[in-house]
Order: structure tokens, then C-alpha cells, then sequence
């Protein structure tokens, strides 16, 4: 089998980081070559090397039997490697024949050519058996798994030799994530190479060829997909020599109901939602992407509006608001963290307080620092947050430990009830490990959590009771002991 890409002592520093040190890597021609690795392991800057958007330090890369060094993304495109972030890069506003064609959009002495534009798009659409999607649609409109699509169709477009793709099934459910599956195994098909990372073990195991394991910026193995576990490569990400049972045991619940939802309903989105939740429950709530388990838990904060219906806190009625849950000690973990889960540019002590900040103040405007430091410092501990100190600037840390920062804040204020939306995705096996101790430890202590995922797994493992929505609808409502995989998943197709 042919090398495509080989690299030889990569090494990459930040202030005070080490990100990668002495990475030597070969991806052979025409394999799925699959990347994983715990939060802050390397894989980011691994990716933006490959992709010209850094440059290393030191070491040198082999492309094609070439010297390949980028001088920026384009480049890097021009050569053959095309990257597809997790965060998709398209135009909402423009078509889709446009977005595919970005950047290299066919001209004659400056004037667009609109039909090759079109027959290039339309290829590339075909080519990945896609040809259903309207080449006039505006990308704004597409689901997200089309949308996903688009993406891999502009690096066709660009004649792509090396596709990189991070976390491309992050957004998707699971009636997406199949024809993602069918589509990079065609490619690979194609003699297309695929660069895939992912924190998703099962996906790994169900496409790659070869996986290689970062962590603390080194390579550990690099190994055939078949001549290793998820355990081992488990043992390689996180360090430990064994690893327990992902999902606790899970708390008796007390029967003492805190939160009730009558024949509440949201134009267009859910509708007639009737729930009674107990101190101490974990209740999931799940469903494929439009089914409405994203807004009805926005709805209880406020975040959503409400129509019609009525929600009951304590056999009170309750008219939901973000300042009004806040002061009914609900917490809010949302799915966006960078965007609304946390404030990137202040630091872990400030982001840990804002929502206690109230309390913190002598008079209007003066802030009692010493115990701003203590609850930050309760926080950091509590949650084990790696981060070198509470002045730490919260963009530098690693997604796991952002995600710990953006509940530490709601665990200050001492929420009864926490809301938890898409708590896990995005980050690695070692860190989802410590939000499910986290999760049946708050309960335990008899506060009751309201977990919105995707991931059917983590709902099952961790779930009391569990509601699956279909087209804003209550198709189940599962014991979370009692049921299975296959059961839910069903139920989320409105079987």
C-alpha cells in the first residue's frame, strides 16, 4: 500500500503548552485512518498543520512524495487536502451551486460561467450520490446533514486527494449519520483518503482502517482497526490502566414531584406536552433533529416560548423567564458552550461567578474578590477543571474542561433542578466519564436533572425515565431501566 502522507518529528508550542512533541505519522493511500484522543491531546493543531492554517515548529511533512508545507488553507486545497470542521463554513444566504464552487468558481476573463458552475456542482453532488439536493436551494434552508454534504462536495470540487473531517456526525442524528457512513465509504471507494476524527468509539470501530491515539501531544499507537478494543484504545486516551462501567448506578427517586408540565405546547415546534418530575430523577429527553426536545427544554428556562399550557414548580404555577428560573435556582447548561455557555475572553474565576454575582457585591459596583476566589476555587475543585489557575483566560482551555466551567457556574448558585442540553457532545470519553459521576452524584444528593441528548446510550445509562419526541409529540415514555436501544430508537422514528 502507497503512502500518501507522512509525517516526520512534527512538533508545535503555544505559551506554556507543548500542543504536539515529535509526531511521526504515516496515512496510507486510500484508507479510513481514524484520529482520537482525549480534550487538549493534539488533534486540533494536528489538524490545522495538515490543513495550512499553522505552521510547525519543527519536522517535516510528506505529501504525495513531495515536500508539503502550506502557506495557508487555500494552498493546502490547491494541493489536494481539504479540511471539514465540525463548525461548518458555508453561506447561509447562497445557493447551493455556489457554495459548492466558493473560491473556484469557473470565469471567462472575469465573467462567472454559470453552466460549468452548475455541471460542476451537479458532479460533485453525483459523486456522492447526493444529486437529490437542489442546486438553486439556499444552504440556510438544509438540514444539517445536507448541509454536511455541501461541505465534502466543495472538497471534491477542489479535487481532493486527503479529506479531513472533525467530528462530522457532531450535529447530525442518527437517520443522518448512516448516509454520511455511505458516502466517506464510497469515496474511500474512489481511492479518496479520510483523515477522520472523532470521540465517538463505535463510529471509529464501524469505519476505520488504522486509528492512531494522541495524548498529552504525543503519539501513543498507531495500530489496525481490528487488532485493537475500544478498552485499549480507552487505556491509551485517558491514561487509566482499568476502566469502569461508563454509566453509575443509578439513585432511587424520591417521589415528591418538583416540576409538572400540563398540555404545554409551542407553535410548530411541540405541543401538548403533559411530564411530572420527581426530586432526584434523571429524565431524559431524546429525539431525531426538528423533533422538538431542544426547544421544549429551552421553553422551561425561557428560552423558548411557551403558547399554551401550563408549567407547575412545586405545585406552583410558573411562568418560565431566565431570570425567574435563575431565582427558582434552575441552571441552564446549553448545547452551544462557546456561544452561550461560557464567556471566552474572561477567566474561570469570572465565568464561575457571573451568575453569583449578586450575592458577591457589598455595595452596587464592588465586587468582594476573596469570595469571588473561594466559590471559583470550590468550583474548579469540585469539578477537578484542569486549568493553571482561576485567572486562566477560558478560550485556552480544552472543550472538556469549557464544558466543566459552564456547569461549575449553575452548581455555585446551588440549582434544585438542572437542565442539561447536549452536556457530552464534543468532548472526550475521559471527561464524559466525569459528567456521568457528576450527574448520578447531584442526584443523589436529591437534585433533579433534566438531560436533553442525542446520544441514546448516555440517555439509557443515565435516565430514570425517558421521553422521546417525535414531530413535537410524546411517542414514549420509557423506564430507563427496563428498556433498550433498539426500543428507543423506534420510538424516535414514531414507531
Amino acid at each position: 500500500m502507497t503512502t500518501i502522507l507522512s509525517l516526520k518529528n512534527i512538533s508545535r508550542s503555544f505559551p506554556g503548552v507543548q500542543a504536539l512533541d515529535d509526531i511521526s505519522l504515516e496515512v496510507e493511500q486510500g484508507t479510513i485512518h481514524a484520529l482520537v484522543g482525549a480534550n487538549g491531546a493534539g488533534k486540533s493543531t494536528l489538524m490545522k498543520i495538515l490543513s495550512g492554517a499553522l505552521a510547525p515548529d519543527s519536522g517535516e511533512m510528506i505529501f504525495e512524495n513531495a515536500p508539503y508545507a502550506p502557506a495557508d488553507p487555500s494552498a493546502a486545497i490547491k494541493d489536494g487536502i481539504a479540511t471539514i470542521y465540525q463548525e461548518l463554513n458555508l453561506l447561509p444566504t447562497r445557493t447551493v451551486t455556489a457554495n459548492i464552487n466558493v473560491g473556484k468558481e469557473p470565469n471567462h476573463f472575469g465573467i462567472l460561467d454559470e453552466k460549468t458552475e452548475r455541471q460542476k456542482a451537479a458532479s460533485a453532488l453525483a459523486q456522492l450520490n447526493a444529486s437529490y439536493i437542489p442546486l438553486q436551494a439556499l444552504v440556510g434552508n438544509l438540514k444539517v446533514g445536507e448541509k454536511q454534504i455541501i461541505e465534502i462536495a466543495k472538497a471534491l470540487v477542489g479535487k481532493c486527494k486527503l479529506l479531513i473531517l472533525d467530528e462530522p456526525t457532531a450535529a447530525l442524528n442518527d437517520s443522518e449519520i448512516i448516509p454520511l457512513f455511505n458516502i466517506i465509504k464510497d469515496l474511500k471507494n474512489q481511492g479518496v483518503t479520510i483523515l477522520y476524527v472523532s470521540h465517538r468509539l463505535k463510529e471509529i470501530f464501524a469505519l476505520a482502517d488504522v486509528v492512531t491515539v494522541l495524548c498529552d501531544g504525543k503519539l501513543v499507537v498507531t495500530s489496525l482497526i481490528n487488532q485493537v478494543t475500544p478498552d485499549i484504545l480507552i487505556n491509551h486516551m485517558t491514561g487509566r490502566k482499568k476502566i469502569k462501567s461508563a454509566f453509575p448506578e443509578k439513585n432511587k427517586v424520591i417521589k415528591e414531584e418538583v416540576l409538572r408540565l400540563e398540555h404545554l405546547s409551542s407553535s410548530m415546534v411541540f405541543k401538548d406536552i403533559n411530564l411530572s418530575i420527581h426530586r432526584g430523577e434523571v429524565i431524559g429527553i431524546t429525539g431525531l433533529a426538528g423533533s422538538g426536545k431542544v426547544e421544549l427544554g429551552k421553553a422551561l428556562i425561557g428560552d423558548f416560548p411557551i403558547n399554551s399550557g401550563q408549567v407547575f414548580l412545586q405545585g406552583i404555577p410558573f411562568k418560565p423567564s431566565p431570570a425567574k428560573a435563575k431565582s427558582a435556582h434552575i441552571g441552564y447548561m446549553p448545547e452551544d458552550r462557546k456561544k452561550e455557555g461560557v464567556l471566552e475572553e474572561l477567566s474561570v474565576q469570572r465565568n464561575i461567578s457571573l451568575p453569583s454575582l449578586s450575592d458577591l457585591t457589598q455595595f452596587p459596583g464592588f465586587i468582594l474578590f476573596n469570595k469571588e476566589r473561594e466559590l471559583a476555587q470550590q468550583g474548579v475543585e469540585e469539578l477537578d477543571i484542569k486549568t493553571p489557575s482561576l485567572k486562566q483566560i477560558v478560550r485556552n482551555l480544552s472543550g472538556g474542561n469549557q464544558q466543566k466551567v459552564s456547569l461549575a457556574k449553575w452548581l455555585a448558585t446551588n440549582s434544585e433542578i438542572l437542565l442539561l442540553i447536549e452536556p457530552t457532545q464534543g468532548i472526550d470519553v475521559g471527561v464524559k466519564f466525569e459528567i456521568y459521576e457528576l450527574i448520578h452524584k447531584l442526584s443523589a444528593q436529591g437534585k433533579t436533572i433534566i438531560l436533553v441528548s442525542s446520544e441514546i446510550s448516555e440517555i439509557i445509562g443515565l435516565a430514570h425515565s425517558i421521553v422521546v419526541l417525535f414531530n413535537g409529540q410524546i411517542q414514549a415514555i420509557l423506564d430507563g431501566n427496563q428498556t433498550n436501544e433498539e426500543e428507543v430508537l423506534q420510538a424516535t422514528f414514531g414507531k
